[in-house]
């Protein structure tokens, strides 16, 4: 029975690292904290593997323990006060360095303007760039669908204004 649950969990791991990583840095900045969480997800999700009953999906399952296990970090460390930047946008590579280097400019403010949200407004709009549907989003986030798309406009507005705001800087 181990041995299968070991295969299961290293299967899980591997589809969904990326997601629960990027969980990780949409809560916190630092690299070795949002690490340190990171282990602590990969635990909570080992321990709750047997308990799976399959009434969700599996990602969706996995995306709760991220955000619940990601809450309590930051309540235990709330002393750090760690200051969150999302590391979820992947750049696709460009064929100049002029390019290359404007992409990055601008990804750094999206980047920013995102740091500056609410954590719960943050875990959404991450959602959102992750292609996440709408019924996903508030199954993860524990809300009600139909307040999802109104929540999600509402993050994008003001993103719209940050960046902005940005942009006279």
């Amino acid at each position: 029975m181990l041995a299968k649950q070991e295969i299961l969990f290293n299967e899980l791991v591997k589809a969904h690292h990326a997601s629960i990583y990027r969980i990780c840095r949409a809560y916190l900045y630092d690299v070795s904290h949002a690490d340190d969480l990171y282990q602590e997800i990969l635990f909570q999700v080992w321990k709750s593997l047997q308990n799976f009953k399959g009434e969700s999906k599996v990602g969706t399952w996995i995306y709760r323990i991220a955000v619940n296990t990601a809450i309590s970090f930051n309540l235990k460390n709330k002393k750090q006060q760690f200051e969150s930047l999302p590391d979820f946008i992947q750049v696709p590579y460009e064929e100049t360095l002029q390019q290359k280097q404007e992409q990055e400019t601008q990804l750094d403010q999206l980047r920013y303007c995102i740091s500056q949200l609410e954590t719960p407004d943050r875990l959404v709009i991450s959602l959102v760039l992750e292609d996440k549907s709408y019924k996903e989003i508030a199954e993860i986030t524990g809300t009600n669908i139909n307040n999802v798309g109104v929540k999600i406009n509402r993050i994008k507005a003001r993103l719209v204004k940050l960046m902005e705001n940005r942009k006279g800087i």
